[in-house]
């Protein structure tokens, strides 16, 4: 096994538990080793710090998997299966047990591995979608014995009574069509099915996902996995629905006759709007939906699954939220979700995508009711809490009104984070009253 040795000073960040070792922290250059090979990291003086992988062509030159010295080959199937089974155990006493993000890189100790786990039931069978992604050269060389660790996987699941369903009912989904995964020199590909014993058709597909106000009660998403972003759905805004509905809850009263209406900015698949009118319904309450999107599909989708719900008047806009908004009518809803994509994918990016959420929230707080509730979102790992502060209250200035901020919301409980690793933190939520 190749040694690493770090620079005096070098040891600071992993001393803490953080999982990266930058190219210029080592003492020497990290060339003359393969993608993705195992690597020990030592101190100056020679003691063991870590074990994970290293790569050359990434300024992320190492990427830790194991802080614990007796552990030799951290990315064996066997020692991956147990941190994943670790992962689902985690998920499964927090009460996720249909769809629900498995695997969250960094923060479940394996870098670079995105898994989100889908349950769905076609003609009878239930069957599991584990859609991942690998994003380092690292995982992707770990993940060459792809079926043995999936395998392993599903039956230490079901011996630990996380699951029952067998590996005959279990499909793999490959969504390593992700750009960043050219920082580590390897190759974006197409989505494709890896695995479908029951050639299910993941291209129109009906998911279960819970209620976030009561895990037993499923709302069912009709999905193209296949085509979808990331790993064909978005599982992390569940607390931040949450905590929008909890503030819902004390006002349903104003709302016995009369529509209570809602603006879904960037709605994609309407998982918004969905978990929203699964909670009016249950109080009784009728929705008025305006949906917006600048993507014919994602609103088609949206459409669909909002049609599961009696309770719901569904209206439907295809526009640019930046340049679009400035139509619809001031004082009008009384909630309105923003949650665009990340304005802000790299550091240059900053300043622009700051004004760009200023921009989307000066029309959010426009067209909100005084009393109205604004849930502003960002995605953008690059931007810190006080910028997307700023830049709301720039938007607000702008708009015309005066809000207060009642919560501030982040990633679901099957999204945890490492305080030691402030990067996984990527998704944010303010939460204003307008008054």
């Amino acid at each position: 096994m190749k040694i690493w040795r770090l620079k005096k000073g070098g040891d600071i960040r992993l001393r803490s538990g953080h999982p990266w070792v930058f190219s210029n922290e080592l003492q020497e250059s990290p060339k003359g080793i393969l993608p993705g090979e195992l690597i020990e990291v030592q101190t100056l003086q020679g003691n063991f710090m870590a074990r994970g992988y290293g790569n050359p062509q990434s300024l992320i030159a190492f990427r830790a998997l194991s802080f614990e010295s007796h552990v030799m080959d951290p990315g064996s199937p066997v020692n991956v299966v147990n941190k994943l089974i670790k992962s689902w155990k985690n998920r499964h006493i927090l009460g996720f047990s249909k769809s629900f993000r498995l695997c969250f890189s960094e923060s479940d100790f394996l870098p670079g591995l995105i898994i989100d786990r889908y349950l769905t039931e076609v003609a009878g069978v239930q069957y599991q979608i584990f859609s991942y992604q690998l994003l380092t050269a690292g995982m992707q060389k770990i993940f060459s014995s792809l079926e043995e660790i999936f395998k392993l996987l599903v039956e230490n699941a079901i011996e630990n009574k996380y699951s029952d369903i067998s590996w005959d009912q279990t499909i793999l989904l490959s969504k390593n069509d992700v750009n960043i995964r050219k920082l580590e020199g390897l190759a974006v590909e197409e989505a494709r099915v890896v695995r479908n014993p029951d050639e299910v058709n993941l291209l129109d597909l009906k998911i279960q996902i819970p209620s976030v106000i009561n895990s037993k009660e499923t709302i069912f998403f009709q999905v193209n996995l296949v085509e979808g972003q990331k790993t064909g759905f978005f599982l992390d805004q569940t607390h931040n629905m949450k905590l929008v509905i909890e503030a819902l809850k004390p006002r349903m009263n104003e709302f016995k006759d009369k529509p209570l209406k809602i603006a879904d900015l960037c709605c994609y698949m309407g998982q918004w709007s969905a978990q929203l009118a699964s909670f009016l319904n249950s109080a009784g309450v009728k929705a008025e939906i305006t949906l917006v999107d600048v993507s014919e599909m994602a609103l088609k989708m949206a459409q669909k699954n909002l049609a599961q719900f009696d309770n719901v008047i569904l209206i439907s806009k295809k526009a640019d939220v930046l340049d679009g908004l400035t139509e619809f009518p001031e004082n009008n809803y009384d909630v309105v979700i923003s949650d665009p994509p990340a304005f802000v994918k790299n550091k240059k990016d900053v300043e622009t995508g700051l004004h760009g959420y200023m921009k989307l929230n000066q029309q959010a707080f426009r067209i909100a009711n005084h009393s109205g509730l604004v849930a502003s979102c960002t995605c953008s790992g690059l931007v810190q809490m006080v910028d997307f502060k700023g830049s709301l209250r720039k938007g607000i200035l702008r708009s015309g009104k005066k809000a207060k901020l009642i919560a501030e919301g982040g990633l679901g409980w099957d999204h945890p984070q490492l305080i030691q690793f402030p990067e996984g933190q990527y998704l944010k939520m303010l939460l204003h009253t307008v008054e």
